[in-house]
């Protein structure tokens, strides 16, 4: 984790200064954060090397065989491996809920306002309501504004009326808006109603700030908002669903993963081997490279493959779990 800090601090920091970032909020507000978040994120790979390294060293003394030869049991030597890797799963599953989403929050707003560049988006079309659909032409985040804005809406399959301006202004914290060189057109059965002007200062049923974000604002909300988020954006035909609800089930699957990583850690590390403590934990680094590959595999198949975002982020810890299981099987009794 300090390793990835110093990388952070070589690419960041000049910017960040150049910004006029107070120098307790880098430390606190971002990397305090930073290590919090990664830390959480990478929990089970971390419980799992620790497994390794302690379990190795143990072999290497000859600690394990005098244990097991004393007439316990592999399972018992196993249970304070559990114990302590059931409090971590709690902790990290606790983490994930309560404690994380709050901490990034203040890591993403402490980016957004001093290394963040500004978020431009062209030729955008999504569907804010069942009924109504947006598009416009250009998004300007610093300034919140919209070019060639349009609203169409729809009654089944009729189109009931047309709102757009050339400009349009939004504040990200509430629905107001001001439109500049506005039509609104309403469509009816013998003639249609026109009104237009230069300037209109009106309420829509959403804010600038829903209109484009970044993918990461996911990590600074609860299981509870997340939910909601994700009802929105299918709502809106949106195709980044598939990635939030990776984000929503990995939040339990990857504190379980603790368990399975465990136990392999134990297997293949509970007998002295030949090479020394490296060849375990080279053992085990490999084994956690392939755990890291199979969770890229299965995330890039369910974005553009049309797989299932739950099996995307359960699988790993499935397949590792009938590999644990063999390695288990087979380890020194």
């Amino acid at each position: 984790m300090s390793i990835s800090i110093v990388f952070d601090v070589s690419e960041k920091l000049n910017e960040l200064i150049a910004n006029g970032a107070p120098w307790g909020e880098i430390i606190v507000t971002y990397y305090g954060n930073f290590f919090l978040h990664y830390g959480v994120q990478f929990s089970y790979l971390l419980n799992f090397i620790s497994v390794i390294w302690f379990t190795s060293k143990m072999a290497n003394n000859t600690e394990i065989v005098p244990i097991l030869s004393s007439g316990i049991s592999f399972n018992r030597f196993l249970r304070p491996y559990f114990i302590s890797a059931g409090i971590l799963v709690a902790t990290t599953i606790l983490m994930y809920n309560y404690i994380l989403p709050g901490s990034n929050k203040a890591r993403i707003e402490f980016e957004e306002k001093y290394y963040r560049l500004d978020i431009h988006k062209n030729n955008v079309r999504v569907q804010i309501s069942p009924s109504e659909i947006l598009l416009f032409g250009n998004y300007k985040s610093n300034e919140q504004k919209v070019t060639h804005f349009r609203i169409e809406k729809w009654e089944g399959d009729t189109l009931f009326s047309i709102l757009s301006a050339e400009r349009a202004y939004g504040d990200s914290l509430s629905n107001n808006w001001r439109l500049e060189q506005y039509q609104k057109r309403t469509f009816g059965p013998f003639h249609d109603n026109l009104v237009a002007g230069n300037e209109l200062d009106t309420t829509l049923s959403f804010s600038s700030s829903k209109l484009v974000f970044r993918e990461n604002v996911i990590e600074a909300m609860d299981n509870q908002e997340l939910d909601e988020f994700i009802k929105e954006q299918e709502a809106k035909g949106s195709n980044n669903v598939p990635l939030y609800k990776i984000e929503k089930h990995k939040r339990w699957a990857s504190p379980f993963a603790i368990f399975i990583l465990t136990l392999i850690g134990v297997s293949v590390s509970s007998k002295k081997a030949r090479g020394g403590l490296g060849v375990n934990i080279a053992l085990g680094l490999s084994i956690a490279v392939l755990y890291i590959f199979a969770m890229q595999v299965t995330t890039v198949a369910a974005l553009n493959v049309g797989f299932t975002p739950f099996l995307a982020v359960w699988l790993p810890n499935i397949l590792f779990a009938f590999i644990a299981y063999f390695l288990y099987r087979f380890a020194p009794k």
